[in-house]
């Protein structure tokens, strides 16, 4: 009996082991830039920079360096395999706004990444709020 719970117990451990390493399967660590296609025609450049699995936004401060963007009212990012995603909420007063970054590891200097922004306004000419927002797809590159 004892060996059997021993040997349960210890493909148990290396089925954990596995799951947890092949969790997320790529490492996505490092400063992307690229420009995203949108829907309306237009083109949208985004930098992230990223580190064990932390997606931040970026901006360049007042000394003219680089620097995480942590404005916004809420950041979440998590990955799993070979995707990570970022998204964003923050609010202005009579606006509320989502970004969502959808990315996928291509390759060891590039990701594919699907994007959408979506905007809320109230609406002083009825109850409720009026809304817009777009999509776009492309790729970031490792800088």
């Amino acid at each position: 009996m004892k060996t059997k719970l021993t040997t349960l117990f210890t493909f148990l451990m290396f089925v954990a082991l596995c799951n947890s390493t092949l969790a997320q399967a790529r490492d996505f660590d490092g400063l992307w830039s690229g420009k995203v296609n949108k829907t309306d025609g237009t083109t949208l450049e985004i930098q992230l920079y990223i580190e064990d699995n932390t997606v931040f936004a970026t901006y360049i401060d007042s000394d003219g360096d680089l620097a995480k963007d942590l404005s916004k009212d809420v950041i979440w990012s998590a990955g799993f395999g070979q995707q990570l995603n970022f998204v964003w909420l923050n609010t202005g007063g009579s606006w509320t706004e989502t970004q969502m970054f959808s990315l996928v590891w291509i390759s060891s200097s590039k990701l594919s990444v699907y994007y959408t922004r979506h905007v809320s306004n109230e609406s002083d000419d009825y109850d409720g709020n009026t809304d817009w927002g777009y999509t776009g797809t492309g790729y970031l590159y490792l800088d």
